[in-house]
């Protein structure tokens, strides 16, 4: 072969990425002009879709290296520690949410606010756009039909999902991947656009947050013996200043003043409790 590959192996690869075409629908080919492979995806195929995907492979490479390496659930438990949700609520309304969304139809559930004042759920009828996860709990992102807007519903707060007839109307997927690529959590704050934001993290704490970024567009800025500044855009809201002041006395915020100023007076606020 003219890339120095043995025959059979070459049958070889071509049956692997057969297989890989089959299963996976990953399609690798050969460019004769650079002599060797490159992964091919369609000119509309978003990146960040192929991204998720390749997420769910590791996942599931994971979950071989399971079975293949544990005789017994019992070994397991001995060896292996996961996070564990079993006290999850909704977790039951996935099933139907994800047939709805491949079948595009609007789907009808009962919902029951964390913030509303009535106890009495409402009917909610929405046009389903994408599920995410965020801290073991799972949300739908949808189009409320009756409010006319994007709406985010926490699936533990879902009662009785069901498929409708009525198909979705306008296919919003864009909208929705754009206003999660800039939101750290679930809480997207009307009217909201990206900010810049800059903390500053002790020497010792930077090394979990260079490891395990806060977000995609994370960037570091500066380093010095003592600390360590990155930065990052995202949408400001409750979540970022719950993920700060996880990290107590170990990060300042620097930019932007509005957000230093909202954890300035949480901490402030919390303080107070313990006097």
């Amino acid at each position: 072969m003219e890339i120095g590959i043995e025959a059979k192996s070459q049958r070889t690869i071509e049956r692997d990425m057969e297989k890989l075409r089959d299963e996976y629908s990953i399609d690798i080919r050969h460019d004769p002009n650079k002599n060797g492979y490159y992964l091919y995806t369609p000119p509309n195929e978003d990146v960040d879709d192929f991204n998720q995907f390749v997420s769910l492979l590791e996942r599931r490479e994971r979950l071989d290296f399971l079975q293949a390496a544990v005789t017994s659930i019992r070994d397991a438990g001995n060896y292996l520690q996961l996070e564990r949700s079993e006290q999850f609520i909704g977790s039951d309304c996935l099933p139907i949410l994800w047939d709805a969304l491949r079948c595009q139809k609007v789907v009808q559930f009962e919902y029951a606010s964390y913030k509303a004042k009535r106890s009495t759920p409402s009917v909610r009828m929405v046009e389903p756009g994408i599920i995410f996860e965020y801290r073991n709990r799972w949300y739908l992102d949808a189009w409320d039909i009756e409010k006319g807007g994007i709406r985010t519903f926490g699936l533990d707060r879902m009662s009785d999902p069901v498929a409708v007839g009525q198909t979705i109307s306008t296919n919003r997927t864009d909208a929705y991947k754009a206003l999660r690529k800039q939101v750290i959590g679930v809480t997207i704050p009307k009217g909201a656009i990206a900010d810049r934001v800059v903390l500053r993290f002790t020497k010792l704490e930077a090394n979990y947050i260079l490891s395990l970024p806060f977000h995609s567009s994370q960037q570091t800025v500066q380093e010095t013996d003592s600390h360590v500044d990155i930065s990052f855009h995202v949408v400001l809201n409750h979540e970022l200043e719950r993920e700060i002041l996880a990290y107590g006395e170990a990060v300042e915020v620097l930019e932007p003043y509005c957000l230093r100023e909202a954890i300035h007076n949480r901490i402030t606020r919390a303080t107070k409790s313990y006097l």
